[in-house]
C-alpha cells in the first residue's frame, strides 16, 4: 500500500468517514441480501415465529452496527471509552428504571412471540383482564410492546404484553375439531328430574348450530359450595358441541330460550329464587 494512502487512512477524520460508509454499506448488504433472503424463506412457512424474528433482526441491526461504529470513531479520536461506557451504563440503568414497564412489555412480547400461545387470526379468551369489554376476541397483531385484539363487540383493544404474560390465554383456534359448550339451569326439587333432563336435552338438540348426537344433560349439583347451603333447586347442566366458537354466544342464547320454553310447556316447575336481604333475619 502506498505511503500516501497509509497517511490518509491514519487521519482520524478520514478513517471516521470510512467507518461510517462501511457501517451504512454493512447494514444495506445484510438487509438487502441476508435478511431479504431469510424473509422470503419465512414467508413460505406456515407459522409466524420466523417472520417476527426476521422483523426483530431488522430493527436491531442498525442499532448494533452504528453503536459499534460510534465506539470505533471515539477510539480513533482518542476519547477514553471507560468513563463513557460507565456513564452510559448509569444512564442505561436510569432509563431502565424510568421505562421498566416498557421493557417489561418488550420482554413479555418476545416470550409471546417465541412461545406462541396465540397467533394472528386466533379466537382467544383472556382471563382476568377483559372486564366490561369481555375477554373474547380475535388476535389482530402480536407486537413487541402490545397485542391487538378485536373483541366480540368489534372494538380493537391494545393489551400491554406484560399483562398478557400473566393472564390465562385460552386459544379456541388451535383445536380444529368441535368444541363443547355448557349451559346450566335449575328445576324445582318437586320436579321430575329425569323428565326435565329428557325435555331439555331434546330442546338443546333441536337448536340450529348444535351438532347432532352431541347433546347431554346431567344433574350437576344440589349444593352451593360458595355459600355453604343447598341450591334453590336441582342444578342441571346441558352439554353440546358446536363447530364455530365465534357463534358460541348466539347459539348458547338460543339454547337457553329453547330449554326454558320446553320446560314451561311441559309444566316443569322452576325453583323460587332465594333472596337474602342484608340485615334481615333468616327464615325459620
Amino acid at each position: 500500500m502506498p505511503n500516501a494512502l497509509i497517511d490518509v487512512l491514519e487521519n482520524p477524520w478520514v478513517a471516521s468517514v470510512l467507518i461510517v460508509v462501511l457501517a451504512f454499506s454493512l447494514v444495506a448488504v445484510v438487509r438487502g441480501v441476508v435478511l431479504a433472503r431469510l424473509e422470503r424463506l419465512a414467508d413460505k412457512t406456515d407459522n409466524d415465529l420466523d417472520d417476527r424474528l426476521v422483523h426483530l433482526a431488522k430493527s436491531l441491526l442498525g442499532v448494533v452496527v452504528f453503536f459499534s461504529a460510534s465506539l470505533l470513531i471515539l477510539d480513533l479520536h482518542q476519547v477514553k471509552l471507560t468513563p463513557f461506557l460507565a456513564g452510559a451504563g448509569i444512564i442505561g440503568i436510569a432509563i431502565g428504571f424510568a421505562a421498566k414497564e416498557t421493557l417489561a412489555d418488550i420482554l413479555a412480547g418476545i416470550f409471546l412471540i417465541t412461545d406462541r400461545p396465540m397467533r394472528v387470526g386466533d379466537r382467544v379468551k383472556l382471563e382476568f383482564i377483559g372486564r366490561d369489554w369481555g375477554g373474547w376476541g380475535d388476535v389482530l397483531d402480536v407486537g413487541l410492546r402490545r397485542t391487538k385484539v378485536r373483541n366480540t363487540d368489534g372494538v380493537v383493544v391494545n393489551y400491554p404484553n406484560s399483562i398478557l404474560a400473566t393472564s390465562v390465554i385460552t386459544n379456541f383456534t388451535e383445536e380444529r375439531g368441535p368444541i363443547r359448550v355448557r349451559v346450566r339451569f335449575q328445576v324445582d326439587y318437586d320436579a321430575d328430574v329425569t323428565h326435565a333432563m329428557s325435555v331439555s336435552a331434546a330442546a338443546i338438540a333441536g337448536v340450529e348450530g348444535v351438532l347432532p348426537d352431541t347433546t347431554q344433560v346431567v344433574a350437576r349439583s344440589i349444593w352451593d359450595p360458595s355459600r355453604g347451603h343447598t341450591t334453590a333447586g336441582v342444578l342441571l347442566e346441558g352439554r353440546y358441541r358446536i363447530t364455530d366458537v365465534r357463534k358460541r354466544t348466539g347459539i348458547r342464547s338460543n339454547v337457553l330460550v329453547a330449554v326454558l320454553a320446553a320446560l314451561k310447556a311441559e309444566g316443569v316447575p322452576f325453583p323460587a329464587p332465594r333472596i337474602q336481604i342484608a340485615g334481615a333475619p333468616s327464615p325459620e
